[in-house]
């Protein structure tokens, strides 16, 4: 029984090693295929073009009002010239964004690029609901009142 076991034991080990013997063995001409790296490469910092923070803190600062998040999970990605304003591309948390700028550093506006998840649209409708229901019935208690 013991003989049959660590045969077992054996034959695992084999099977889980054998793929990987074989990834390791190369002929000795080079391959014709790219090499395919599974991870995503993500630019590092140092690469994306600096943003003027005289532009950039007005921005991260309307956001983060706008989304009710820390000014600290917001950034600004990238700048380009918008006509007489900038526009900056920040990243907002998980959502992208555009805030355009004027030269003196007031935000114009902040608009969503992200498309939104399907919870993020199903919220928004709720709060619409929310307010619509709210709105109706300050409206309802004066026509009580005036009756």
């Amino acid at each position: 029984m013991r003989a049959c076991v660590q045969t077992g034991t054996r034959i695992l080990l084999l099977t889980m090693l054998a793929p990987l013997a074989a990834c390791a063995i190369t002929s000795g001409e080079p391959s014709s295929r790219p090499s395919i790296n599974p991870l995503p490469r993500i630019l590092p910092q140092s690469m994306r073009s600096q943003v003027d923070p005289e532009l950039a803190r007005p921005c991260i600062s309307a956001a983060a009002d706008k989304y009710f998040l820390p000014e600290s999970v917001i950034s600004a990605v990238d700048s380009r010239p918008a006509g007489a304003n900038t526009a900056v591309v920040l990243r907002v948390d998980l959502r992208d964004a555009l805030c355009t700028v004027s030269s003196s550093g007031t935000v114009r506006s902040v608009v969503d690029t992200s498309p939104k998840s399907a919870d993020q649209a199903a919220a928004d409708e709720a709060a619409r609901k929310r307010e619509a229901a709210e709105s109706a019935k300050p409206a309802a208690k004066r026509k009580k009142k005036s009756s």
